[in-house]
């Protein structure tokens, strides 16, 4: 790939917290004809693939499991599958090369997929504004979908998913959690504000995730509309089976993940409109029955939410 066609080359990244129905909507997109859904890269939390790596391992005992999505994709693009002999074959192809940028990785990646654009939603895009700063230089001419959820609902899933990860010490856990997440919701999509801020008009857009899939005909022609490929109706019939992305299943037994465990287990597209919530009521997850903060209601009602 020429320097030019770096500097042109217009991938798209959907910037969210976890939770965000970024799975789904990632293999959705990725399943237009134009676009190649990836799952969770990382590419961006560090300047080389050996940063990476330490920059994972750093977070504690079993965090680079965090990089199967790296290990499937270069699996799949390298070798055409998913088997346990091709991702170690990827896994040894990553380690040998410590001192690659992770620009270079993910124009490596964005070469073997031809004219298609890569669709990728790393949650970890979006931990930093050093990530994005870093994901801007490599991509000035990306494409930002910024999806918001509701914060109650995202609140609640990274509740149950915390009490999942903790098991039998959820209990004794809890206590420094809760607080943390309704500030994780905040803090992440304040970042993303300023960032998409400072980009030129048209460069991102906002869409609520409970939206799309309430009404995926209409919305998902919109999002190809703004991202400049075909809007027929078999490239929006094809949106409409993330199940097809070759990494919408669980993965081989030494990278397993890359995606929300659940959407893994039933990558099916389930149109209909999610469980109303609002901002008032207190919070399931908050011991003392305390509700959301000012700050965050203000900015999850300039997101649309009541």
């Amino acid at each position: 790939m020429s320097d030019q066609a770096r500097t042109d080359h217009r991938p798209v990244f959907i910037l969210c917290p976890a939770r965000s129905f970024s799975s789904v909507v990632c293999g959705m997109l990725g399943q237009h004809p134009e676009l190649y859904g990836l799952p969770e890269t990382n590419f961006f939390v560090a300047d080389t693939v050996g940063e990476v790596f330490r920059w994972f391992r750093k977070l504690g005992p079993g965090n680079l499991h965090r990089l199967d999505g790296l290990a499937r994709t270069i699996a799949q693009l390298h070798e055409g599958e998913q088997t346990e002999a091709t991702v170690e074959r990827a896994w040894q192809w990553l380690r040998e090369r410590p001192d690659m940028t992770t620009a270079e990785l993910a124009y490596h990646v964005a070469r073997r997929l031809g004219n298609r654009r890569f669709v990728e939603k790393s949650p970890s895009n979006c931990s930093e504004f050093d990530n994005l700063v870093r994901l801007y230089r490599t991509f000035p001419k990306a494409c930002f979908l910024h999806l918001v959820r509701h914060p109650r609902s995202t609140g609640k899933s990274l509740y149950e998913m915390h009490r999942r990860r903790q098991g039998k010490d959820a209990e004794a856990a809890d206590a420094g959690n809760t607080e943390r997440i309704e500030n994780y919701w905040f803090k992440v999509h304040d970042r993303i504000l300023r960032f998409t801020e400072r980009l030129p008009a048209r460069q991102s857009i906002r869409l609520q995730g409970e939206l799309l899939l309430t009404d995926p005909d209409r919305y998902l022609r919109q999002v190809a509309e703004w991202l400049e490929v075909r809007t027929d109706a078999a490239a929006i019939e094809a949106m409409k089976h993330p199940e097809n992305s070759p990494f919408a299943g669980i993965g081989p037994a030494n990278a397993r993940g890359g995606n929300d465990r659940k959407y893994m287990e039933k990558p099916e597209l389930r149109p209909g409109a999610p469980p109303r919530v609002n901002l008032t009521d207190p919070l399931d997850w908050m011991p003392d029955g305390s509700g959301f903060s000012p700050t965050t209601v203000a900015l999850a009602r300039r997101f649309g939410y009541r």
